[in-house]
């Protein structure tokens, strides 16, 4: 069987189903719900892209693939989801902007034979070369010192402006770049595995189709544009991270109405690639996933952007599966995306769903999602809280944090935004969730991550 996996990055999964109380209106993912394989408690291994995508590409943890802030690339022997794909016979390709996956990355794209940028021109945003010139010794700043990159790309001078052109939206022509391949492969008869990192959403979170700018016809619009190079450079280089950081509540207004307003027109691309798809038999023999790498934040527990987090905001992303043999309905166990690795290997080769994700027995014997987070260790001056490795695990609706001060416990039907946590020892936690209902499976699982993450945070 085909299979699309759609990677929507950036999109928190709080931030859907909310337009009666200020949100953005999501039609299209509402309606989803209702038509696919609905998880609402779907969660990420990772805060920021690329340890969350490995973690999709492996079925392992970062721990595990080491693609993350300490350790850029994937160097591991086992094989990735494009490998095992590839050498069935399936044509296995990337289509995104996403500079993390240009092959710059060691092992990053591994297995996939075609690996497609769609970029925008400058030229369709009015404003923004001219911005982009007098903004370049502060980008060439960020791409020196932030670690999102690699030594090629902050070696090469010309990176500036294909930084420049990934914040220009794109999404549209890459989702109409991959109908065509979708329809070309079809008459070929040969099976594919397509995957499409959306940049849309992720920040600067551009509020038009066109352009990261607002109109210059408002004030508003000026004011905003004017702020934006200066806020965009401070998210990029982890500056929330220092003592004594803080957003205005204006400039934390700006950013979540930028992101509200990139989910709506994401939203309105999906809605129209999933009816061209659809009307033009493109989805008959193809599962079609559409999900989150992570989620966001706009200064919940003082952060922002995607770092120095196993939260909520930045773990529980949107995922929906659609399979031609499967009915919809919405699942409300635990899952973790890693899981994806196992689902689109299993399902891709024919062998059925059981077993894997949309497996309702499966689901409930699983039951826990394991996160972690390494951290970013290239800032001077960053808070000694954001100086350390995390991890988590959830089982239920229990959640425990292993912190280098302690293990803390929350549970997330009463307090699910985790401003309440409690010391607790992993005995107690493993005994509430027993209490709840978990499953042995879920249970071992749970006290071996802890326990590793425990004994791994008293040596730091």
């Amino acid at each position: 069987m085909n299979v699309v996996l759609i990677v929507v990055d950036s999109l928190r999964a709080c931030s859907l189903g909310r337009a009666a109380s200020g949100g953005p209106s999501t039609p299209f993912l509402e309606s989803l719900k209702r038509e696919s394989l609905a998880f609402s408690r779907a969660y990420a291994t990772e805060c920021w892209t690329l340890p969350a995508h490995l973690s999709m590409f492996t079925g392992l943890l970062p721990s595990q693939h080491g693609g993350h802030f300490q350790r850029l690339g994937y160097l591991e022997p086992n094989p990735t989801l494009a490998e095992l794909l590839r050498d069935a016979g399936f044509h296995t390709e990337i289509i995104t902007r996403n500079s993390l996956f240009d092959g710059s990355l060691p092992g990053v794209t591994r297995g996939f034979e075609h690996n497609t940028r769609v970029l925008a021109d400058i030229g369709r945003a009015p404003g923004l070369g001219l911005l982009v010139a007098l903004s370049k010794p502060r980008i060439r700043r960020l791409i020196r010192d932030s670690g999102f990159f690699h030594s090629f790309q902050r070696e090469n001078r010309s990176f500036v402006r294909v930084l420049a052109r990934m914040i220009v939206p794109a999404d549209r022509p890459a989702l109409q770049f991959t109908l065509a391949r979708m329809a070309t492969l079809q008459r070929t008869n040969r099976p594919f595995f397509l995957f499409v990192n959306l940049y849309d959403v992720h920040a600067p979170y551009a509020p038009t189709a066109e352009s990261p700018l607002r109109s210059l016809r408002s004030l508003d619009g000026f004011i905003e544009n004017c702020l934006l190079p200066g806020v965009s450079v401070r998210l990029g280089a982890h500056r929330y991270l220092r003592e004594g950081f803080r957003f205005s509540p204006r400039v934390r207004r700006m950013l979540l109405r930028r992101y509200h307003d990139a989910i709506e027109l994401m939203d309105t691309k999906l809605a129209d690639f999933h009816a061209e798809a659809a009307g033009a038999g493109l989805l008959e023999d193809t599962m079609l996933v559409i999900t989150s790498d992570h989620g966001e934040a706009f200064g919940d527990h003082d952060l922002y952007f995607h770092d120095a987090s196993v939260y909520q905001t930045h773990l529980h992303v949107p995922l929906f599966v659609q399979h031609p043999g499967v009915e919809p309905a919405i699942a409300d166990e635990v899952v973790t995306t890693r899981d994806l690795f196992h689902l689109i290997h299993t399902v891709g080769l024919g062998g059925g769903v059981r077993g894997t994700l949309l497996d309702s027995a499966a689901r409930a014997c699983n039951g826990v999602a394991l996160s972690e987070h390494f951290h970013y260790p290239h800032l001077r001056q960053a808070r000694a809280c954001y100086r350390q490795n995390l991890a988590s695990a959830i089982v239920g609706t229990q959640k425990l944090t292993v912190r280098r001060e302690g293990t803390f416990a929350v549970d997330l039907a009463r307090d699910p935004d985790e401003q309440d946590p409690e010391l607790l020892p992993i005995a107690e936690f493993l005994s509430r969730c027993g209490r709840d209902g978990a499953t042995r499976k879920a249970l071992d699982d749970a006290v071996s991550h802890l326990r590793r993450w425990e004994t791994r945070a008293g040596r730091e």
